[in-house]
Protein backbone atom coordinates (compact mmCIF):
# COMPACT_ATOMS: atom_id res chain seq x y z
CA UNK A 1 0.00 0.00 0.00
CA UNK A 2 1.19 3.47 -0.67
CA UNK A 3 1.95 6.02 2.04
CA UNK A 4 -0.97 8.31 1.11
CA UNK A 5 -3.50 5.48 1.47
CA UNK A 6 -2.06 4.40 4.84
CA UNK A 7 -2.13 7.97 6.07
CA UNK A 8 -5.81 8.24 5.11
CA UNK A 9 -6.65 5.07 7.07
CA UNK A 10 -4.78 6.28 10.15
CA UNK A 11 -6.50 9.68 9.95
CA UNK A 12 -9.94 8.06 9.72
CA UNK A 13 -9.17 5.74 12.69
CA UNK A 14 -8.06 8.71 14.82
CA UNK A 15 -11.24 10.57 13.93
CA UNK A 16 -13.38 7.57 14.93
CA UNK A 17 -11.56 7.28 18.28
CA UNK A 18 -12.72 10.78 19.12
CA UNK A 19 -16.31 10.28 17.97
CA UNK A 20 -18.88 9.76 20.69
CA UNK A 21 -22.34 8.25 20.67
CA UNK A 22 -25.26 8.44 23.09
CA UNK A 23 -26.72 5.27 24.56
CA UNK A 24 -29.74 5.03 26.84
CA UNK A 25 -29.91 2.21 29.40
CA UNK A 26 -33.34 1.36 30.81
CA UNK A 27 -33.83 -0.66 33.98
CA UNK A 28 -36.90 -2.79 34.63
CA UNK A 29 -38.44 -4.39 37.73
CA UNK A 30 -35.90 -5.20 40.45
CA UNK A 31 -33.04 -3.55 38.54
CA UNK A 32 -34.64 -0.12 39.04
CA UNK A 33 -33.99 -0.52 42.75
CA UNK A 34 -30.50 -1.93 42.28
CA UNK A 35 -29.41 0.93 39.99
CA UNK A 36 -31.52 3.63 41.65
CA UNK A 37 -33.01 4.83 38.37
CA UNK A 38 -35.46 4.02 35.62
CA UNK A 39 -32.83 4.86 33.03
CA UNK A 40 -29.40 6.38 32.49
CA UNK A 41 -27.91 8.04 29.46
CA UNK A 42 -24.26 7.46 28.65
CA UNK A 43 -21.86 9.02 26.18
CA UNK A 44 -19.40 6.41 24.94
CA UNK A 45 -16.87 6.04 22.15
CA UNK A 46 -18.20 4.97 18.76
CA UNK A 47 -17.67 1.22 18.52
CA UNK A 48 -18.25 0.60 22.24
CA UNK A 49 -19.48 -2.90 22.97
CA UNK A 50 -22.38 -3.93 25.13
CA UNK A 51 -19.91 -5.29 27.70
CA UNK A 52 -18.22 -1.87 27.91
CA UNK A 53 -21.56 -0.12 28.43
CA UNK A 54 -22.58 -2.59 31.14
CA UNK A 55 -19.21 -2.03 32.79
CA UNK A 56 -19.87 1.72 32.82
CA UNK A 57 -23.27 1.46 34.53
CA UNK A 58 -21.98 -0.78 37.33
CA UNK A 59 -20.84 1.56 40.09
CA UNK A 60 -20.98 -0.61 43.22
CA UNK A 61 -20.05 -4.19 44.16
CA UNK A 62 -23.74 -4.94 44.76
CA UNK A 63 -24.67 -3.81 41.24
CA UNK A 64 -21.88 -5.94 39.79
CA UNK A 65 -23.05 -8.95 41.82
CA UNK A 66 -26.60 -8.56 40.49
CA UNK A 67 -25.53 -8.54 36.83
CA UNK A 68 -22.32 -10.61 36.66
CA UNK A 69 -20.98 -13.80 38.15
CA UNK A 70 -17.28 -14.55 37.68
CA UNK A 71 -17.09 -12.01 34.85
CA UNK A 72 -20.02 -13.50 32.94
CA UNK A 73 -23.57 -12.23 32.60
CA UNK A 74 -25.83 -14.05 35.04
CA UNK A 75 -28.32 -16.37 33.30
CA UNK A 76 -31.30 -14.65 34.92
CA UNK A 77 -30.39 -11.27 33.37
CA UNK A 78 -32.04 -10.44 30.05
CA UNK A 79 -30.41 -7.74 27.91
CA UNK A 80 -32.09 -6.21 24.88
CA UNK A 81 -30.83 -3.66 22.38
CA UNK A 82 -33.53 -1.75 20.54
CA UNK A 83 -36.07 -4.46 21.38
CA UNK A 84 -34.00 -7.50 20.39
CA UNK A 85 -32.62 -9.95 22.94
CA UNK A 86 -28.83 -10.15 22.96
CA UNK A 87 -27.31 -13.54 23.88
CA UNK A 88 -24.76 -13.46 26.70
CA UNK A 89 -22.01 -14.71 24.38
CA UNK A 90 -22.42 -11.57 22.22
CA UNK A 91 -21.65 -9.08 25.02
CA UNK A 92 -18.07 -8.48 23.91
CA UNK A 93 -18.76 -8.42 20.18
CA UNK A 94 -22.04 -6.50 19.94
CA UNK A 95 -21.27 -2.86 19.18
CA UNK A 96 -23.76 -0.14 19.92
CA UNK A 97 -24.89 2.58 17.56
CA UNK A 98 -25.79 6.17 18.28
CA UNK A 99 -29.09 6.41 20.19
CA UNK A 100 -29.23 2.68 20.96
CA UNK A 101 -31.54 1.72 23.81
CA UNK A 102 -30.28 -1.04 26.11
CA UNK A 103 -32.91 -2.64 28.35
CA UNK A 104 -32.05 -4.74 31.41
CA UNK A 105 -34.70 -7.15 32.72
CA UNK A 106 -34.77 -9.97 35.22
CA UNK A 107 -35.79 -13.33 33.72
CA UNK A 108 -39.55 -13.53 33.96
CA UNK A 109 -41.50 -16.64 34.73
CA UNK A 110 -45.10 -17.21 35.28
CA UNK A 111 -48.02 -19.32 34.77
Amino acid sequence: MNQVYLGHIEEREKKMEGEKIRVRVKFFAYYREVFGAREKELVVARGATLAEVLGRIVETPQQEKEIFSEGQLKPQVVIMINGSVVPAEALHSRQLEDHSVVAIFPMMGGG
